[in-house]
């Protein structure tokens, strides 16, 4: 009995410790979107980083995107990290004309990159909530690379993709070529 009295103080003292800093970090307002892609990825500027990047590196990184493109509410969060990618390096001092960005598409990402009526058409929604970060990723130059086997499979049509989205054989096939074009994988 004493044990379980124990455990119960050593849980509620974590369920008040984490409670406690939820609370703290909702009152520090999120950094803004910028200055690359303004619809999502905030990101900070670090003052003085101790790990430094050679002269003249070029950043050329491939994200897979394979969950979170059927939220109805809110912009695909992976599609997000590549525009924290453009933004930190560009609040840090690293211009765009560096930063090389893909990412192949697959499982349930596919749906972020479709257009607006074919996102209704398939969810019921007014609209497609990661339409303009697609739209960004893409005019900063970013390849957004669907999975043709994701494609044939959820019976997507070109005319549902947003304009400037690639179609691959297939997820593998893109990575594939990306990788040995000099992509280095980013794991998250």
């Amino acid at each position: 009995m004493t044990h379980a009295i124990g455990w119960l103080l050593v849980f509620g003292t974590l369920a008040a410790g984490a409670s406690t800093a939820a609370a703290q970090s909702a009152n520090r307002p999120t950094p803004p979107s910028g200055p690359v892609i303004h619809s999502a990825g905030a990101a900070l500027t670090v003052e003085d980083p101790t790990f430094h990047v050679p002269a003249g590196h070029q950043f050329k990184t491939v994200f897979v995107i394979d969950v979170g493109g059927n939220d109805t509410t809110r912009a695909n969060a992976k599609l997000s990290t590549m525009a924290r990618f453009y933004n930190l390096h560009a609040l840090n001092g690293y211009p765009a004309s560096r930063l090389q960005l893909a990412a192949v598409v697959f499982g349930n990402g596919w749906q972020s990159l479709l257009t607006d009526a074919a996102f209704a058409a398939r969810f019921g929604t007014a609209h497609n909530p990661s339409r303009a970060l697609v739209q960004e990723l893409l005019q900063q130059g970013a390849q957004l690379v669907l999975c043709g086997q994701t494609a044939g499979a959820a019976h997507i049509r070109r005319d549902e993709l947003l304009p400037g989205v690639t179609v691959a054989i297939s997820a593998m096939t893109a990575l594939n070529v990306l990788q040995s074009q000099g992509y280095l994988l980013n794991p998250w």
